[in-house]
C-alpha cells in the first residue's frame, strides 16, 4: 500500500545547505504499528538521520528508540521517494503512541506526517480478553 503526497509546503525546498530546508515527500508506503507492541499498549520514540540521493533513500541511521521499533521504521523510510534532484540528509522523529479509549476489536491506526517529515501513528487500545471469565478457580495439588 502506498501513501502519495501532494503537500504544499510554503516556504521549502529541496536544496541542499539550505537551513531547515526539508525536501517535499512524493510517496511513501503506509508505515503499520507493530502488533506486538500495540496488543502489549506500549509506545516510543524512534529518531533516524536518512540521506537521499537522487530522490531515493540511499542510507539511513537510527540515532536513538526502541529497539522492537526501529525495524518497521527503518522499513518503511526505505520506501520513501522524493523528487529525482533531492541529494540530502535530515533528521525523521517516528512516535508509535497509543492513545483514545479502548475498543472492542482492532480499529486502524492513524498516521500523521507533519511538514517537517516526522511522522505520528497512533493506535487505541483493545479491550483485553479474559479467556476464562466466570470459570471456576483451578485447583493446585501438593506436590507428591
Amino acid at each position: 500500500m502506498y501513501l502519495l503526497f501532494a503537500v504544499s509546503m510554503y516556504g521549502q525546498s529541496a536544496t541542499a545547505g539550505q537551513p531547515d530546508a526539508v525536501p517535499i515527500l512524493l510517496k511513501a508506503d503506509l508505515p503499520t504499528y507493530p502488533p506486538v507492541w500495540r496488543t502489549a499498549h506500549l509506545s516510543g520514540t524512534v529518531v533516524v538521520l536518512v540521506k537521499v540521493k537522487d530522490g531515493r533513500v540511499v542510507q539511513t541511521e537510527v540515532k536513538s528508540g526502541e529497539s522492537h521499533l526501529q525495524v518497521p521504521t527503518v522499513e518503511n523510510l526505505k520506501t520513501w521517494q522524493f523528487e529525482g534532484t533531492v541529494n540530502d540528509q535530515f533528521t525523521v522523529t517516528y512516535n508509535y503512541k497509543i492513545s483514545g479509549d479502548p475498543t472492542d476489536e482492532p480499529t486502524n491506526p492513524k498516521v500523521e506526517m507533519l511538514p517537517s517529515l516526522d511522522v505520528t501513528i497512533s493506535a487505541r487500545p483493545v479491550k483485553p480478553i479474559c479467556m476464562d471469565c466466570g470459570a471456576p478457580p483451578m485447583k493446585v495439588l501438593p506436590p507428591k
